[in-house]
This record gives C-alpha cells, sequence and structure tokens, in this order.
C-alpha cells in the first residue's frame, strides 16, 4: 500500500495539484506493472510459490499478527491480481485489510482484546472469510 500526497502545494491551483498527482499515480501504476511483468518472467515459480503459500497460509493460521496478516494478504493479492487465485476476489482482500486492524477486531468482538487475542481473532476472521468465498466459487 502506499500513500501518495502531495508537499507542493503553495503558489499551486488546485487543478495543478490535481494533475501532478494524478501523473504520479500513473508512473507508479506503470512501474508496478512492469515489475509484475519483470517478476512473472524472470521468477515464476518463486513467485507462485509465495503467493500460493501465502493463500495457505491465510486459509488456516490460528495465530495472525498485524505485520503478517498484511504481508500475506499483500501476497495474496497479487495472485489475485495476476490470475493465479481465482476463488476470492480484491473485493474481499480490501475489506480484510481493512477489518484486521486492532480497532476494527475490538469493534466487531465489541470490546479490548490482548494483543494475543487479538492475532487469534484476526486469524478466525480471515479463515471465515476466505472459507466463505471459496464456497461461493
Amino acid at each position: 500500500m502506499f500513500q501518495i500526497s502531495n508537499q507542493m502545494t503553495l503558489g499551486h491551483s488546485e487543478e495543478e495539484i490535481i494533475r501532478h498527482l494524478t501523473a504520479a499515480a500513473r508512473q507508479i501504476i506503470d512501474q508496478e506493472r512492469n515489475a509484475r511483468s519483470a517478476l512473472l518472467n524472470e521468477a515464476r515459480i518463486p513467485l507462485e510459490d509465495r503467493i500460493y503459500r501465502a493463500y495457505g497460509l491465510l486459509s488456516n493460521a490460528r495465530h495472525l499478527t498485524s505485520e503478517e496478516a498484511m504481508r500475506l494478504l499483500s501476497d495474496v493479492r497479487l495472485g489475485v491480481d495476476l490470475g493465479l487465485i481465482k476463488e476470492i476476489g480484491v473485493y474481499l482482500l480490501n475489506e480484510l485489510l481493512v477489518s484486521i486492524r486492532p480497532a476494527a477486531l475490538q469493534k466487531l468482538v465489541g470490546g479490548s482484546l490482548t494483543p494475543e487475542t487479538r492475532d487469534i481473532q484476526r486469524a478466525a476472521l480471515i479463515r471465515e472469510k476466505i472459507q466463505s468465498a471459496q464456497r461461493k466459487a
């Protein structure tokens, strides 16, 4: 995930700022597409292995830290974007990226959670959502 922001706003119109941010976003998208293509061409098997391992871990893990879950979801998202994983969609992955945050998990269960309990809840939520998506596929 990237956050794109503008550092120079003084003396620039809103239209100029938007035009510069749009150009920067397009440049990042092009670089991402080129990097994906290079990865697929130069290291397809290791890339596929990383993606499918991430998918397997998310589908079965019983304990996931926030950092680990974000990394694994990012890898699976790449797999979905590349057409390797078809059982789940980008919408579900975006939903999970938000709902696995500590505050979202605590809101979901209706109270505060210890870090250990949060990690267990996070893994359970991800497993449940992935299994539900797989049943629908």
